[in-house]
């Protein structure tokens, strides 16, 4: 039985090693924000198929602050991120009806949310209302 715990102890130490030593090597490579002033175009779908565009002129370094301190999006905490249900007034409700709001950015699904989407000069950030 002793061998066994030992085992088991020896696993749970390698399992954290290993969990450690990853979440290092992502930070190390995920993308660095772009410090100083950029150009960048949000587009918004809306739920009835219209589009608007925005321009923005900012040196931030993130899509998330930028949208909130422009009253363009509002969401609430999570912790994985700002969980975003309103996009230019209209708001997404998957409780209600299966509804959220996609982001996308240069045209690919983006793999975090808005507070984590590094902004880059040209961007274009696309919020698509969607049901399903």
């Amino acid at each position: 039985m002793k061998g066994k715990k030992q085992y088991a102890v020896i696993g749970a130490v390698v399992f954290c090693a290993l969990a450690v030593l990853l979440f290092a090597i992502w930070n190390q490579n995920r993308p660095a924000a772009v410090e100083g002033d950029k150009s960048v175009t949000v587009e918004v779908v809306h739920g009835d198929g219209t589009e608007k565009t925005f321009q923005y002129q900012t040196d931030e370094e993130y899509l998330g602050p930028l949208l909130e301190a422009e009253g363009l999006i509002s969401g609430t905490e999570s912790q994985y991120g700002l969980f975003v249900d309103t996009v230019d007034g209209e708001t997404a409700s998957y409780e209600t009806n299966g509804s959220w709001w996609r982001l996308s950015c240069d045209g690919e699904d983006a793999q975090t949310s808005a507070d984590g989407v590094v902004l880059t000069d040209g961007g274009v950030y696309t919020w698509t209302y969607t049901v399903g």
